[in-house]
């Protein structure tokens, strides 16, 4: 009867700590690749198009990763069962004109509205800094 009972509190301990180990372990969470987001070949292709123009006179540096990524909610946008939708948001390092900059956002930003694979994203949205101040273009999507 006392080995009975040492087998089961062993598989009670054991049920109730492996669990645990597995779905809690904070080591595992430090380990996963952070959500971001893979554009299309064809967003690509234009973002560069964009990018060579602009640095004909400018160097400058075009960033997307910093969009809604998850698998959660490209599956809820499907479902629709969002509340809201998030900007699709493209980051361009310091520029130093900033009329230049905007006539090339405002040529490309029919072009990327189109490539954009997923239509989850409520409007896009152009962010760049001249001089250390932070200047934002959007265009609806919709």
């Amino acid at each position: 009867m006392k080995l009975f009972k040492n087998i089961l509190g062993g598989i009670l301990v054991i049920s109730v700590l492996l669990p645990m180990f597995l779905f809690l372990n904070p080591f595992l969470w430090g380990m996963r690749r952070a959500p971001e987001y893979i554009a299309s070949a064809k967003l690509e292709k234009v973002l560069q198009r964009m990018k060579d123009e602009i640095n004909t006179h400018e160097n400058v540096e075009i960033d997307i990763y910093n969009n809604e990524a998850s698998v959660w909610y490209f599956r809820d946008c499907e479902n629709k069962k969002l509340d809201s939708l998030s900007n699709f948001k493209i980051e361009i390092s310091e520029v130093k004109r900033d009329s230049f900059v905007r006539k090339k956002i405002e040529k490309y930003a029919p072009l990327i509205k189109k490539e954009i694979d997923c239509k989850c994203y409520d409007s896009l949205v152009f962010t760049y800094k001249i001089k250390g101040s932070e200047f934002v273009s959007g265009f609806k999507m919709k």
